[in-house]
């Protein structure tokens, strides 16, 4: 069975917002983070829905900060017709506004095929089993970083060097180089700005890198943010991240993430 949801953005930021209901309750606005390793909900949210049996667990934020979160289960979560029973959610404090009431990550993410088609602004959820991809597209093999940190890692070349480590993020506005990469590759940063993720805003500068190749795609002019956000999450899931693909450089795909299947495919 597939699902095909049209993308709405939010109004100040370039997330992917969706309807999710959880536990009969909804549909609420949800962004969609393939960088969550779980789906997350506001404290007012978590309260409404009267999520019980909470843990606690410390997590990454933006930049170099911890954030504390309550893990709790929801019995059902859905996506339009896209459902999945007894899957873990997070609850924190508060989410920037732009995130809507949640975020939407892994644990409910992992048991469909997820086909993003940024150009024609529709995502399409398919349950495993019910998927046969005829496409000719750029195919990988989806790599995550460890089975409790379960972003998604791609070798990407820059400036025609490398490969460099990047994770694809879509809860990410922009891509993301490390200064050490932006030292690599000789580029000048510009102006002080702010990055901002499902999980906050951090200051960064800004760049242009001549190129970013992933297989055999490549895009030329590219701009980024040079932000020292890196070593958090290196720490966390035990590898170098050189960079964040955003969705400055996402929109240009059609972008399909196997989770059962273990494949990434680009067109």
């Amino acid at each position: 069975m597939s699902t095909l949801i049209d993308i709405h953005t939010s109004e100040t930021q370039p997330f992917i917002l969706l309807p999710a209901c959880i536990n009969g309750k909804g549909p609420f606005s949800f962004v969609l983070d393939t960088g969550a390793g779980v789906s997350i909900v506001t404290e007012d949210l978590a309260r409404t829905l009267a999520l019980q049996n909470l843990e606690a667990k410390d997590a990454l934020g933006a930049g170099d900060s911890r954030i504390s979160l309550q893990l709790g289960n929801a019995s059902l979560m859905s996506v339009e017709g896209a459902t999945v029973e007894n899957t873990r959610v997070a609850v924190m404090k508060s989410l920037p506004k732009c995130v809507g009431q949640g975020v939407i990550g892994y644990d409910f993410l992992k048991h469909f095929v997820l086909t993003l088609d940024y150009p024609h602004n529709e995502l399409t959820l398919t349950a495993d089993g019910d998927y046969d991809n005829h496409e000719r597209c750029s195919t990988l093999p989806l790599k995550l970083a460890r089975p409790d940190r379960p972003i998604i890692l791609m070798e990407v070349f820059v400036n025609a060097r490398g490969s460099y480590q990047f994770v694809l993020d879509t809860g990410a506005s922009q891509t993301v180089v490390s200064p050490a990469l932006a030292e690599q590759m000789s580029v000048m940063s510009t102006q002080q700005d702010k990055v901002v993720g499902a999980a906050g805003a951090v200051t960064s500068s800004s760049a242009t890198l001549k190129s970013l190749r992933i297989q055999d795609v490549l895009v030329e002019d590219v701009q980024v943010i040079v932000s020292d956000i890196f070593s958090p999450i290196n720490q966390a899931v035990g590898t170098i991240i050189d960079g964040i693909l955003g969705y400055n450089l996402l929109r240009n795909f059609r972008i399909i993430i196997d989770y059962p299947n273990g494949t990434l495919h680009l067109k």
